[in-house]
């Protein structure tokens, strides 16, 4: 009996030595990436594009949608990994839809938007009223695509349908500002890694919208005084205008970095905005490479630009976020290059936009990672 007793003890102290583990309940961050994790394998996100590359800026610059480049084997797998990895379906819509839906738009109903946007604004620079009155089309196209493929979020190829081909006589930016008080992602230039990576981060932090831009050479801008050490630049014509969620951050409506051409008419101005984003604060810059299955996600520090850069607002893009990075040795965006031009050029594997998201989202992204068989490059989070 005393042996047997011995023997159950034994046994009996293994299983209560594993219990804490087993019956471990899950922290917060695990619990938000399980239920953003489930709440993924219903959705569905829109590229409005007519051809069938995917990612083709960031894989291959601006030859994947000016050059004809043939559709390759990421192209044809990008979709089923999509659909596999996370759950999420991509819908790719073509431009004769998206003008059926801008031609069923009531033109009072543009105009009226249109002013809700000047009447919002801190101030309206080089453009007039019925140069934001054509954004609002495409607003509106937005939403009735949104809600004919139940979609969760929406990127559009502005770079082929407005720029170079002009067959959408309208840009972005006052559609991703209006959008984003409605919590929904949206982006230029058919960036669907981009696209995914802003729902994924919108749905860990219960609504904050992330910025997405181009990595700038911060050295295509001259410096105030010393050059900032470590820090880059994320910037694009268009931006959210909530990035913390409910509260909305001021913005200007001024010409777009494209308004050196007259695109839809001899007094016609693109519209773009400019934000005021918050300063000395927290941020992580985040992006999705869906078909290497990995993440990458750096901690940093949103900081002024217009305090440490010369003329930084009508420098280049219209929106500019200048992030000092916490660990730059561990950046594959750093270090800068006092040699190169204004853009990185980073075709392939990551490409050359990012997404900032204010707030540290690593313990998030790496709860979400571990779930989804991501793996995550970059820092560790701090303390």
């Amino acid at each position: 009996m005393g042996a047997r007793r011995a023997c159950w003890m034994v046994v009996a102290g293994v299983v209560l030595a594993a219990w804490p583990a087993a019956l471990r309940a899950e922290s917060p961050d695990e619990g938000k990436a399980r239920a953003v994790v489930d709440r993924l394998k219903t959705t569905r996100i829109i590229s409005i594009q007519d051809y069938d590359k995917i990612n083709a800026i960031d894989q291959e610059g601006m030859a994947g949608v000016w050059g004809n480049s043939p559709v390759k084997e990421y192209d044809r797998q990008y979709r089923p990994r999509l659909e596999e990895y996370l759950g999420i379906k991509l819908i790719l819509v073509r431009s004769d839809e998206l003008l059926a839906e801008m031609a069923q738009v009531a033109d009072a109903d543009a105009e009226r938007l249109a002013d809700t946007w000047i009447r919002e604004a801190t101030e309206m620079k080089l453009v007039k009223r019925s140069d934001v009155v054509r954004p609002a089309y495409l607003y509106f196209a937005f939403k009735a695509l949104l809600k004919k493929y139940d979609a969760a979020a929406i990127t559009y190829d502005s770079a082929t349908l407005t720029l170079s081909e002009q067959k959408v006589k309208a840009w972005t930016p006052l559609p991703i500002l209006e959008l984003s008080k409605e919590q929904i992602p949206c982006v230029c230039q058919s960036h669907v890694d981009c696209l995914v990576t802003l729902v994924i981060g919108s749905r860990l932090t219960d609504g904050r919208q992330g910025f997405m831009g181009d990595v700038l050479n911060d050295w295509s801008f001259p410096p105030i005084a010393d050059r900032p050490e470590n820090v880059i630049i994320v910037a694009h014509c268009g931006a959210p205008i909530t990035p913390k969620g409910e509260d909305r951050i001021p913005y200007l409506i001024r010409d777009h970095i494209h308004s050196n051409k007259k695109w839809f008419g001899p007094d016609d101005v693109p519209t773009a905005t400019t934000v005021r984003w918050p300063a000395d604060e927290p941020v992580t810059v985040v992006k999705f490479d869906v078909y290497r299955r990995k993440v990458s996600a750096f901690a940093g520090t949103a900081l002024d630009g217009n305090l440490l850069f010369d003329d930084f607002d009508n420098r280049i893009c219209r929106n500019k976020m200048v992030v000092r990075i916490h660990h730059p040795d561990r950046c594959y965006l750093l270090p800068s290059d006092p040699k190169g031009g204004a853009f990185r050029n980073w075709w392939g594997s990551w490409g050359c936009h990012q997404v900032a998201f204010y707030g540290d989202l690593r313990p998030k992204l790496k709860a979400f990672a571990k779930l989804t068989g991501f793996e995550v490059i970059g820092d560790e989070e701090e303390g």
